[in-house]
């Protein structure tokens, strides 16, 4: 087919009469749905589910080893297998976000939905789908990409913490007198109003960000959190907060300060923490859209930034297909109407 450039396709369209430019716009329109349709109508079909989520070859989803199993019957056109080491069986979908959901055949639509930035509301009416299969839709999903392992850093690693109002949305029966939204905590300063999120990002944009506590960042959860994290030789850069310095003298590493209150943003010309104060500001840029955040519900909002700032190059239909796929491959702690529940645990274990 000959090529014909862009600025004469334009020239051409002036010349056609207004039927005609109605028609090509519906046949673009056509074209452009049949395209998504068909793309959409192959991300959720169980050859591609299938394909994702043991793209290293078939394993247990309840005790993760591989090898010895055997077919076992099916469950609604689904194949059924036996491991024969822990006894358990499963289909391609058990553990996963669509696991025991009604339309398995919606979730593509859902997901291309959510990569949008669509209200819980929004999607549900896009999809066909209530309110409430929106809402756990979505933090299958989110709860999925939660347990995605973080990477580890090397080199310079930037290190700061950032703060979030500690929040119960949702619930109705609260223990203390309702915020307006946008309110404010009654403490000043840093309390346990307050919910610590710690971000460390070296030069290579590798992230790591995570709830980490109520209140003030300690050393002990930094240890916890961080040094599992950095490839060995890093070198910490901060600002002036004692508890890193604190940190880095246990650890012995090397450590870069700033201090951004006088002024003094880089050091030795190389060492800073915009990188990850940028990661900051675009955090709390996304969180604004969801007009709040449950605190146990946090880390599934931090899990989801962290993905779509690491994905931000890719197309809208790549990008859908990366979060199924990612959510596909994790082994997730629980599913269904047992996800609230524990996430709530998880916040507890943190205040205790």
């Amino acid at each position: 087919m000959a090529y014909i450039p862009l600025n004469q396709i334009v020239d051409a369209l002036e010349e056609l009469e207004p039927q005609q430019k109605q028609l090509l716009l519906q046949i673009l329109e056509e074209s452009t749905s049949d395209s998504e349709s068909s793309a959409s109508s192959k991300l959720s079909s169980l050859d591609e589910i299938r394909a994702a989520r043991f793209h290293d070859g078939l394993s247990c989803p309840h005790c993760g080893e591989s090898g010895n199993f055997k077919k076992n019957g099916t469950y609604r056109g689904r194949q059924r297998y036996l491991h024969k080491v822990c006894g358990h069986t499963f289909n391609d979908l058990t553990n996963t976000p669509v696991h025991r959901t009604k339309y398995p055949e919606k979730w593509a639509s859902y997901l291309r939905a959510m990569e949008q930035g669509y209200s819980l509301r929004k999607c549900a009416k896009l999809v066909g789908i209530s309110l409430q299969a929106s809402f756990e839709w979505r933090h299958k999903i989110l709860h999925a990409l939660s347990q995605i392992k973080s990477p580890t850093l090397e080199g310079i690693v930037e290190v700061d913490e950032t703060y979030v109002l500690y929040s119960e949305k949702g619930k109705r029966k609260l223990p203390r007198k309702a915020r307006k939204r946008g309110g404010v905590a009654k403490k000043r300063g840093i309390s346990a109003e307050q919910v610590c999120v710690l971000v460390a990002r070296d030069r290579m944009k590798h992230t790591v960000a995570e709830v980490a506590t109520l209140g003030r960042l300690s050393a002990a959860t930094l240890d916890q959190l961080l040094t599992s994290r950095l490839q060995s030789g890093v070198i910490l850069c901060t600002d002036e907060e004692p508890t890193f310095r604190k940190y880095a003298r246990e650890q012995k590493m090397s450590h870069e300060k700033v201090n951004p209150g006088k002024k003094r943003y880089v050091t030795k010309e190389i060492y800073h923490i915009q990188n990850v104060n940028a990661y900051h500001e675009r955090f709390k840029t996304f969180l604004h859209r969801f007009r709040g955040v449950a605190t146990k519900y946090l880390n599934h909002y931090v899990a989801y930034h962290r993905f779509l700032d690491g994905t931000s190059s890719l197309s809208a239909l790549t990008r859908t297909k990366e979060l199924f796929h990612q959510a596909l491959r994790q082994p997730m702690k629980t599913t269904g109407k047992a996800l609230p529940g524990y996430c709530e645990y998880q916040i507890q274990k943190m205040v205790s």
